[in-house]
């Protein structure tokens, strides 16, 4: 029995290790915006919003980490779920710090501010014509990192201390090298090359230095934030709007395929079931926004590339916008919109939503339920699917998953939606709005604003969490926490029955 209390011990400092370690890393990325006050000095009064919980952070982070040295074991389920849970939580905490030292902004909205960034929604009570270059970097950036995913950051710094179960929770569904932080590290890599390679192509299109490496941060981590008032939309450049849309693509896509595409496989790179998902939309959804876009537009021409972009904007849960506005919209538009954003694109990847992954098993679990209904279950046969160049079985636990996490995720959606609804927006407006919050897209039909009360930026905070982190880990460790409630109760009442008897 001691034991065993003295190994609970030492996992719970172990955990406080790994605390401390992600502290170090918050902190480095509340320090990462002072880099822009060589470009811009007169921003240098500002410097300690980001000072203050950047060195504040570390310093107490390095103090945990201490904890870590000469110890290694495993987590329990509860313990996997309580760090990944709480790492999200305290970045969003900490995140939120420098908007709060900005002087402009309550604890509500600095905390959907840091909400928005690390979840990579977009949506905003910032107003960009009015806010400084280093915040405007800092919230990009925090959507860059929220992309790739703080576990994933987390464990490329901790090399052999990683945990694959954190890297299952946080979406990162395959491991593309052995050694976990070395797989952490290239998908870094990768991504910081995808900004390097967006940045010059903007530049390459017209836009300004800054908003071209700020953009690209955004498109690539689906996040949606733009330094434009009014989004892709105020640049009115086709160059610009195919340079966002290639990004939001490749964040869009599972850190697999990159790697895949890297060692130059292009057959186990797109022979992938998920893409069969992005293809049936593209020809079904696509067509629909263009014309319906067409006939309000008035031009066929303008239909297709305000569609195109909106349909990959959806479906990729980035939330840029090419469209001036979406006041007189027709409500085609939004419903196809709406569905869009809750499929959301592929598995292991920087964008939210549903996933097509989990698309594709509710299809092949309603092709199994109709096989078996019409025919007798023994002449029902295997079914197979394309998993990167490779042909496996589909799993019917992986279908019953699907399904779950569907019903969550749309139970979900329908009281979010019922909540903004309460403060006098009619359901559809709501359920788009909610709809991006919960796959953290970013489009708004202008609920989410500076002047929105605090009820409604944390029914969208909420969303935004959930969506995520994809529900089922928030979900589990509630589950867990109780169900160690319950074991611990009832342990204690067995001590105490057996002492009356003693």
């Amino acid at each position: 029995m001691k034991d065993l209390e003295r190994q609970k011990a030492s996992s719970w400092l172990l955990l406080l290790g790994y605390f401390g370690f992600f502290l170090i890393l918050i902190g480095i990325i509340c320090l990462v915006p002072l880099t822009m006050l060589p470009f811009y000095p007169s921003e240098l009064s500002q410097a300690y919003a980001f000072l203050i919980p950047g060195f504040g952070s570390i310093a107490v982070g390095f103090f945990l980490s201490l904890l870590l040295r000469g110890k290694q074991g495993r987590f329990t389920p509860f313990q996997n779920n309580f760090l990944f849970v709480m790492v999200w939580v305290l970045g969003i905490l900490i995140g939120s710090i420098p908007w709060l030292f900005e002087g402009h902004y309550s604890f509500s909205q600095a905390v959907f501010e840091a909400t928005s960034g690390l979840s990579t929604t977009g949506l905003s009570v910032v107003d960009v014509s009015k806010t400084s270059h280093l915040f405007l970097f800092y919230r990009s950036f925090l959507s860059f990192v929220g992309g790739v995913g703080l576990v994933l950051v987390l464990t490329s710094a901790l090399a052999n201390h990683s945990e694959f179960g954190l890297y299952l929770l946080e979406g990162h569904n395959d491991r593309l090298l052995p050694n976990l932080g070395k797989s952490s590290r290239l998908i870094f890599a990768i991504y910081t090359f995808y900004v390097i390679f967006g940045t010059l192509l903007y530049l390459w299109a017209g836009m300004p230095l800054f908003d071209a490496v700020n953009t690209a941060m955004s498109a690539l981590s689906t996040g949606g934030f733009s330094t434009n008032p009014s989004s892709i939309a105020g640049y009115q450049s086709v160059g610009i709007e195919l340079v966002t849309e290639l990004l939001m693509i490749l964040g869009s896509w599972n850190f697999v395929v990159h790697y895949f595409l890297l060692k130059g496989d292009i057959k186990k790179a797109f022979c992938h079931y998920e893409f069969g998902v992005f293809l049936f939309l593209l020809v079904t959804a696509f067509p629909l926004l263009s014309y319906s876009l067409g006939v309000s537009f008035h031009s066929a021409a303008l239909g297709v590339r305000y569609g195109f972009f909106e349909f990959v904007s959806a479906i990729t849960t980035t939330g840029f916008t090419s469209l001036p506005s979406y006041q007189g919209v027709p409500p085609a538009v939004m419903t196809i919109l709406i569905l869009l954003m809750i499929i959301g694109g592929q598995s292991g990847s920087t964008s939210g939503g549903l996933k097509e992954s989990r698309v594709a098993y509710l299809f092949f679990g309603l092709r199994e339920y109709l096989g078996t209904s019409f025919h007798s279950p023994l002449s029902v046969s295997t079914h197979y699917c394309h998993h990167f160049g490779e042909k496996e079985v589909i799993r019917r636990e992986e279908t019953h998953h699907a399904f779950v996490f569907a019903l969550l995720y749309l139970l979900l959606l329908l009281l979010g939606s019922l909540g903004l609804t309460l403060h006098g927006y009619s359901f559809e407006d709501s359920l788009f709005e909610f709809s991006s919050a919960l796959g953290t897209v970013g489009l708004s039909v202008g609920i989410v604003s500076a002047s929105a009360p605090a009820s409604i930026l944390w029914i969208e905070i909420l969303g935004m969490f959930l969506g995520r982190l994809e529900i089922s880990a928030v979900f589990s460790l509630f589950v867990q926490s109780f169900k160690i409630e319950k074991e611990a109760l009832y342990a204690h009442q067995k001590k105490a029955h057996r002492q009356s008897e003693i």
